[in-house]
């Protein structure tokens, strides 16, 4: 068994012939034609096993591979990797030797249902290259992805890391990335070969996912962790914003995914001087997206039940196409960003910090967590004092001070009972919708400020803010009963 580390970029149509000149790659390439056939059952057992199985004909030469586990990280994919070579196009169980692989494949019923679902027709050219200590084995593919009637193009080139550090993969990258607009690639063509099979673009929401570690382990470690994760949501969600799907969901949970990373990094202070040059772009991102998700709120959940209540307002219609015209604009602004080059050196950057073996050392993280923890939520509870009485500036800043301990108590919950961080991050994120729905008045004032002049406007200030003083009057009780909450961490 092998581990394959590789980055995988895309490269944009009329780049390769330019890649190809690059003055990194100038050594002799090696060419070949390349076929491969996926396999799976008509039920796709293998895909829901985060299985691959192919036959691939190089030449003259036939290669069974299997693949599974690992997981793929700012287009670094690090996969389990089994190769045989068979006498002919045909697959042949016998030469599997892995355990774990023997005995998914020993069973008849799957190993007899195996029928062709996908194949690649591609020309590869191949060539190695040392680099920063490194050998990298980099390949330019260019070809199709075939599924009954539907193809896709591929364009792409895979940087495979044979003997180094991971980190070079990302410097190489950065470097062809001045001259040659790559992209970096998050699925592999299985996964888009399943995709094309399915009909599907394959994309779902990414939501944040709790890392779970021990309070032993080095805090520096544990940053590293949560920040990976929140990368892997800024990723994941990233093609269904490109996509503009109907919802509205992917720029929602990029932007948190953003917004946590940010949050993480205030947390783990120590470390951000690792992410130095990643941080001003990390602010530029949240600008570029924050418009868009503002105006996705307000014609999504703000206005609706105001134009219900006064269908027949000519006003309200005539705010309504503003608004839904300003939401595209600003919408397309972000697609933009996500789209630019700016982006991806963003992802490399990031992905070049995190896969740096030299990493930040600290203390456990269960004595970082305890303190952090404590610290944040003494500065909510005073910031809390007298809540009923608040302005709007008291309340935003109770806001954000609540904000900040929610995302570092979700980020160690997970070293502590179940039970007992769930109870408290419920009651936190009750309050915090209160106090996210009253700042959202503030946000409805600036918007409505960015469309032409028009009466309607004085009706919807009216509105969200008697749903204001709603809110308001139930701020009380709601913090009350939060603190009635012990804190896990004690």
């Amino acid at each position: 068994m092998n581990v394959e580390i590789e980055l995988k970029l895309r490269v944009p149509k009329g780049s390769m012939a330019k890649l190809v000149r690059h003055p990194l790659l100038q050594s002799a390439f090696r060419s070949a034609r390349v076929s491969s056939v996926y396999f799976d059952t008509p039920f796709l057992d293998l895909k829901s096993k985060a299985v691959a199985l192919r036959l691939r004909k190089v030449g003259g030469k036939w290669v069974q591979t299997v693949k599974g586990g690992g997981g793929v990280l700012a287009g670094v994919h690090t996969r389990c990797e089994w190769e045989y070579a068979v006498a002919r196009g045909a697959l042949d169980f016998t030469k599997i030797d892995d355990p774990h692989l023997v005995k998914l494949f020993g069973n008849p019923e799957l190993r007899n249902s195996l029928v062709p679902v996908f194949s690649t027709e591609f020309s590869r050219k191949t060539v190695p290259v040392e680099f920063s200590g490194s050998v990298i084995e980099c390949c330019l593919d260019r070809g199709k992805i075939l599924a009954g009637d539907q193809e896709e193009t591929i364009s792409e080139l895979e940087l495979e890391l044979k003997s180094g550090e991971p980190s070079a993969l990302f410097e190489f990258a950065l470097e062809l990335q001045n001259t040659v607009p790559l992209q970096v690639e998050e699925r592999s063509k299985a996964e888009r070969g399943y995709a094309l099979f399915l009909g599907t673009k394959g994309r779902k929401v990414t939501k944040a996912a709790f890392v779970e570690f021990e309070g032993k382990l080095d805090a520096g470690e544990a940053c590293r962790q949560i920040v990976r994760g929140c990368l892997l949501q800024i990723q994941g969600n990233r093609q269904g914003l490109l996509d503009r799907d109907p919802d509205s969901e992917y720029l929602h949970q990029m932007r948190v995914g953003l917004r946590r990373m940010r949050s993480a990094l205030s947390v783990f202070a120590f470390a951000r001087p690792a992410f130095s040059d990643v941080l001003p772009e990390l602010k530029w991102l949240g600008s570029e997206l924050g418009p868009a998700r503002n105006w996705d709120v307000f014609m999504e959940e703000t206005f609706p039940p105001i134009f219900s209540a006064f269908p027949d307002h000519a006003g309200l219609e005539a705010l309504r196409r503003a608004g839904d015209a300003t939401r595209e604009k600003c919408g397309a602004r972000a697609q933009a960003a996500v789209s630019s080059q700016r982006f991806q050196k963003l992802i490399l950057g990031l992905g070049l910090v995190l896969s740096r073996e030299n990493w930040i050392q600290g203390e456990t993280v269960g004595d970082f967590a305890k303190k952090t923890l404590e610290k944040r939520y003494r500065r909510f509870i005073r910031g809390g004092r007298g809540i009923a009485s608040l302005d709007a500036a008291g309340l935003h800043a109770l806001r954000i001070s609540g904000k900040k301990l929610r995302y570092a108590a979700e980020f160690f919950s997970t070293l502590y009972p179940a039970r007992a961080s769930r109870s408290f991050l419920r009651e936190m994120a009750s309050l915090q919708d209160m106090l996210g729905a009253i700042n959202d008045a503030s946000t409805t004032s600036h918007l409505l400020e960015e469309l032409p002049g028009n009466e309607a406007a004085w009706l919807v200030r009216g509105w969200v803010a008697s749903e204001v003083g709603h809110r308001i009057a139930g701020l009380d009780k709601a913090w009350k009963k939060y603190k009635d909450i012990d804190p896990f961490w004690r």
